[in-house]
C-alpha cells in the first residue's frame, strides 16, 4: 500500500467532483493518523477553516483544492486563507487546468504546489512526502537563530523578522529563506533550489523558483528591484548577499 508518513494531520480537501472526492476520502482513511474533512464548495471549505481555526485552535495543516467549483474559483480561497491565519498551511492545487499560466496564477497566489488531474494517489502521495520531508525541522537552541543585517531568522518557530517586526511567510517562502541562508556564499541553481524545495518531480518548473523569489523579495528587501539578500546569478540561479550571517 503507497502511504505519505506516520503521524498526524487534518487535512481540508476542496472537491466538488464526487468521484474523485470520494476516491480521496478513501485513500486518506487508510492512513493512520489523517483526518479528511471534505468540502464541495468554497463556502463550506471557509466555514470548515473557520471552525476549526477560530473555535476550536488547531488549523488543517493541509488543503487540497480544486479551482473550478460551483460557487466561486478557487483562488479566492487561497488568498483568504493566507490573509486569515493560513500561513503555515500546505496548499496544493488539484485541478484539471493544466495551462503553464494557471500555475502561476496559483502559485503567484499562494498556493505551495499543483497538481494536473488525472493523478494517481501514488503520485500525490509522492507529493506530499517530498513536502513533509523539506519542512525545516527545529533545531538546538544554539543554531536555531540566526541574524542576517536587519533580519532575523528562528528556526525552532519558523518565523523571519524584519527590523524586530515579523514578517509573514508560507511554508515554500520560508523553506526558501531557509535554505539561502544555510546556503550563503553559494551559487544555487534552478535546479538544485527546485529539488531542495519542492522535490525532483518539479525539476523543470522553474517558474516556482521566479515566483517564490520575487514575493520574497517584496518581503524581505529595502527595494526589490536592487536586491541585497536575493541576488541573481544570470542564466544560473541565485545567490544569498554578501551579508554577515550570526548566530
Amino acid at each position: 500500500m503507497t502511504t505519505i508518513h506516520e503521524g498526524d494531520m487534518d487535512i481540508l480537501l476542496v472537491e466538488d467532483d464526487p468521484s474523485i472526492g470520494g476516491f480521496l476520502q478513501a485513500a486518506m482513511d487508510r492512513e493512520p493518523g489523517y483526518r479528511l474533512h471534505w468540502a464541495t464548495t468554497l463556502k463550506d471549505a471557509w466555514k470548515a477553516w473557520e471552525k476549526r481555526q477560530v473555535q476550536e485552535g488547531r488549523p488543517f495543516a493541509l488543503i487540497l483544492l480544486d479551482l473550478a467549483l460551483p460557487d466561486g474559483d478557487g483562488q479566492r480561497l487561497i488568498h483568504r486563507l493566507r490573509d486569515h491565519g493560513g500561513e503555515q498551511a500546505l496548499i496544493i492545487v488539484i485541478s484539471a487546468r493544466g495551462s503553464e499560466a494557471d500555475k502561476v496564477l496559483a502559485l503567484d497566489g499562494g498556493a505551495d504546489d499543483y497538481l494536473t488531474k488525472p493523478f494517481t494517489i501514488g503520485e500525490l502521495f509522492a507529493r506530499l512526502r517530498a513536502h513533509l520531508r523539506r519542512r525545516p525541522a527545529g533545531s538546538s537552541a544554539e543554531s536555531s537563530h540566526w541574524v542576517i543585517g536587519v533580519l532575523e531568522l528562528d528556526d525552532l518557530t519558523h518565523t523571519v523578522r524584519k527590523g524586530g517586526v515579523p514578517v509573514p511567510m508560507t511554508p515554500k517562502e520560508y523553506q526558501l529563506f531557509h535554505l539561502f541562508v544555510m546556503n550563503q556564499g553559494r551559487i544555487l541553481s534552478y535546479r538544485r533550489i527546485l529539488g531542495a524545495v519542492w522535490g525532483e518531480h518539479s525539476s523543470d518548473q522553474a517558474h516556482y523558483v521566479r515566483l517564490y523569489i520575487k514575493r520574497l523579495r517584496e518581503k524581505i528587501e529595502d527595494d526589490p528591484g536592487m536586491p541585497q539578500y536575493l541576488v541573481t546569478e544570470k542564466g544560473i540561479g541565485y545567490r544569498f548577499g554578501d551579508l554577515e550571517v550570526s548566530k
